[in-house]
């Protein structure tokens, strides 16, 4: 081999080249055959990036005009089925959703003295009852079906035994801020479903708002409220029934127009209740609604302002007295039996008679030749007042 390597060197350079070229080649091909049975290395992991121009994969189809949406039709109302608005408010004689009509209402006891008014949520209930308590003063029950859109109620006072029977006529459940031994003594026996703020372990639902009337402190007595939000937070947590037993009945009757026949003028109504304290209702033409007047100043809802409509006024005489063994000037104010009274729709009035079995039955009003009457679609103010009182129309 060397003996070759001299002699090519010994040839012109340019010849050289090409043998030297040769004999590299020819050595990397001894070499690769001797190392082809050896495994071979991995080749080491590059990452490569390639740019894809955005192109879709397939092309959009082009725009094409929409098809006029045609509206389905509206299903009629089913009775029996929740349709979120079809079904009757048994209180008022107004639509309202059929799955609050078997609810048991909620009967809120409310102040009536000058210096805690306005009151709260008052125009919104379904029918207010306006009677006696002791030194000649009024208070309010307030029912309402729905109490789902009433923002806030007060202020909520201590009730009466006569109260708990008004409020058992409805099978609603009762709130108060107290009570009257006699009353307490009721409810127990009873077993009326009854929220008491002063007592009990069903406080919650209550609330002390010191400045519920636009930054006026009041006294703490004239403080108790409360609002939708409590009572849909605690109400399903106490331990009574919320709806109507599967059975029960309401009595009261409605239609659109309420105004009585052959009634008499009755575009200005006050009622006296005591000596001291009258009640006065004015006919507003323009919504076939009367609003109240006491103590010479307006009825008005704090919670917005406005004046209470009511559809329907009722009128009840009853037999109104001390209350036997009491020493606070307590009284009794008669609910169960039959009476007289006046009812007011439309500009006009009529006499009527009421009857009531037991204390869980409701009021029956009927005309003075014994048909049914029929309230005005609407709210209704109740008066509940002494034999030995009035009512005057004009």
């Amino acid at each position: 081999m060397s003996n070759f390597i001299l002699d090519i060197m010994g040839k012109p350079i340019k010849r050289n080249m090409r043998i030297m070229l040769v004999l590299v080649v020819f050595f990397a091909l001894i070499v690769a055959t001797a190392c082809s049975t050896e495994e071979p290395e991995p080749e080491s992991e590059i990452e490569v990036t390639v740019e894809v121009p955005e192109t879709p994969l397939e092309a959009e189809p082009e725009d094409e005009p929409e098809e006029e949406a045609v509206p389905e039709p509206t299903p009629e109302p089913v009775h029996g089925e929740i349709t979120g608005i079809e079904s009757i408010n048994p209180l008022t004689g107004a639509p309202m959703d059929l799955g609050k009509i078997r609810n048991r209402p909620l009967a809120i006891v409310l102040v009536n003295q000058e210096d805690a008014l306005p009151l709260n949520g008052i125009s919104e209930a379904d029918i207010i009852y306006e009677y006696l308590v002791e030194g000649g003063i009024t208070r309010f029950l307030a029912l309402f079906q729905d109490f789902s859109h009433v923002t806030k109620v007060g202020c909520i006072r201590s009730v009466r035994h006569y109260t708990v029977e008004l409020a058992e006529s409805y099978d609603a459940i009762l709130f108060s801020a107290g009570g009257s031994p006699q009353a307490l003594r009721y409810v127990r026996t009873a077993g009326v479903p009854h929220l008491n703020e002063v007592e009990g372990p069903r406080r919650e639902v209550f609330y002390r708002d010191r400045f519920r009337i636009g930054g006026r402190r009041l006294e703490s007595l004239h403080s108790v409220v409360t609002t939708n939000e409590r009572v849909i937070e605690w109400l399903p947590k106490y331990d009574f029934r919320l709806e109507h037993e599967d059975d029960y009945e309401h009595v009261l009757s409605f239609v659109e127009d309420g105004t009585p026949q052959g009634g008499s003028d009755a575009t200005d109504v006050v009622v006296r209740f005591s000596a001291g304290k009258t009640t006065r209702f004015i006919y507003n033409s323009g919504g076939n609604t009367y609003r109240m007047n006491q103590f010479g100043i307006d009825f008005i809802d704090a919670n917005n302002n406005v004046r209470p409509e009511f559809t329907n006024v009722l009128i009840i005489t009853t037999s109104v007295g001390g209350l036997r063994g009491d020493t606070a000037g307590r009284r009794n104010v008669v609910t169960i039996g039959e009476g007289e009274g006046y009812f007011v729709n439309g500009g006009k009035y009529i006499e009527i008679d009421w009857s009531r079995e037991d204390a869980t039955s409701q009021f029956v009003y009927t005309l003075k030749d014994g048909s049914e009457l029929e309230l005005g679609i609407g709210n209704t103010f109740i008066c509940i007042i002494p034999t030995n009182m009035e009512a005057t129309f004009s």
